[in-house]
């Protein structure tokens, strides 16, 4: 999907329901930072509340120093237009085709630095590897199998359950 046809579908979403809606934005459809700040701050007009941020387009990762640009921008666009809000940087470098776990977790902390206080690594499932990142993270809990307390023994903040719980449900109807 574009960005137009994103924004229309998370103001439809918004508006039937009263239910806090938060959008995986992808990679803030620009590859600027300056793009990215303009399009989030878009997406906050629909009403959402909540949205996250990827530093790769495709199976490329931006070079850390513009992921981090693109972050600054996209909180400072949150921070001059929103009320509460959730925000997540997510850091996909585990789900590329060759895991380097020190590099997800460099991003991370980098993430972290440019004042991004919940950071989400996908497919990070093993206590020892959360415990790594040694900052507040998101979690899935579906993904991992382990408890909500085991998570935030390592430092979890929030956990989801990303599309699976939705879909067994759906699949059992």
């Amino acid at each position: 999907m574009d960005l137009e046809a994103v924004l229309d579908h998370l103001r439809f979403l918004c508006g039937v329901t009263d239910l806090p809606v938060n959008a995986d934005f992808e990679e803030g459809f620009a590859e600027s930072a300056e793009g990215v700040g303009i399009n989030v701050a878009r997406c906050i007009e629909t009403g959402v509340a909540g949205l996250s941020i990827e530093d790769r387009e495709g199976q490329c990762l931006y070079p850390l120093d513009l992921a981090v640009e693109r972050i600054r921008a996209a909180r400072a666009a949150i921070a001059s237009r929103a009320r509460m809000w959730f925000w997540s940087a997510a850091a996909r470098a585990y789900l590329m085709e060759t895991l380097d776990l020190d590099e997800v977790i460099r991003r991370l902390k980098a993430y972290g630095a440019a004042r991004d206080d919940r950071l989400y690594a996908p497919s990070l499932r093993a206590l020892e590897l959360i415990a790594r990142v040694d900052k507040p993270v998101n979690a899935n809990l579906t993904a991992t199998g382990l408890s909500v307390a085991d998570l935030a023994g390592v430092g979890v903040r929030r956990v989801g359950v990303g599309a699976t719980l939705p879909a067994r449900q759906a699949l059992s109807l």
